[in-house]
């Protein structure tokens, strides 16, 4: 987007963007996020935004919330303190530190979580120090399994569910019951043909019927490849 704020427009007005931003993300975030610091990346990103814009006000506030947001975003990925391949290794640290520290009687080194893994000693370390990190007393019982998805992961998935949600209000009531049900409740067809009351064969008609109509809707067609890439 190419814009330009005029002069008399005043960061001020645009400043209770980064509040909502923040209120779309808080609630799906864990208590150890420190909520100043996005709050801080959203207002520099806001700074940011407007400098680069012109146009009308409501114009530049929708492109400074996508803005703003994105930047809370980049943010969380940027401070997980365990990737995705830590996640999963710390699955497998977390239950040998415990059943060596039951049977030393201490806690076990790097060294000797590395040798009864088979896992590189410095790979165990940087899991061992990013779990550290994420509370003042490391609890390996309460290490997120390898599945486990990030902060931001957990933002943006739910955003997906909910714009398709309300792409499907748009729908007549049985394809979106259809769609509902088999993209994002993992419903079968024969599920699907059961509550509609139909056969399996038109069920799965419904089910087309109303994915041609979401494909063809601009607004979601980012968000369709994500739904079927999900379901495969």
């Amino acid at each position: 987007m190419t814009c330009v704020l005029s002069q008399t427009d005043e960061l001020a007005d645009f400043l209770d963007i980064v509040d909502i931003a923040l209120a779309t993300i808080s609630r799906r975030l864990p208590a150890t996020v420190a909520l100043d610091d996005l709050e801080s990346v959203g207002k520099l990103a806001l700074v940011v935004t407007i400098g680069q814009c012109t146009g009308t006000p409501d114009e530049v506030r929708a492109y400074c919330f996508v803005r703003v947001r994105g930047a809370m975003l980049d943010e969380l990925r940027r401070i997980d303190p365990l990737s995705r391949r830590h996640r999963s290794l710390a699955v497998v640290v977390a239950r040998t530190l415990l059943a060596l520290e039951a049977r030393l009687g201490r806690v076990p080194t790097d060294h000797e979580v590395a040798v009864a893994t088979q896992i590189p000693t410095a790979d165990v370390a940087a899991v061992r120090l990013a779990a550290a990190q994420t509370t003042d007393e490391i609890e390996w019982d309460c290490i997120p399994d390898s599945e486990a998805a990030s902060p931001a992961e957990s933002v943006e998935v739910a955003d997906v569910h909910a714009c398709l949600r309300v792409a499907l209000d748009r729908l007549p009531a049985n394809q979106a019951l259809a769609l509902r049900r088999y993209y994002l409740e993992d419903a079968t067809l024969d599920d699907i043909a059961a509550e509609l009351g139909v056969s399996r064969e038109r069920a799965r008609q419904v089910r087309e019927a109303g994915e041609k109509k979401l494909r063809s809707d601009l607004l979601v067609l980012s968000l369709w490849q994500t739904l079927v890439q999900r379901r495969d």
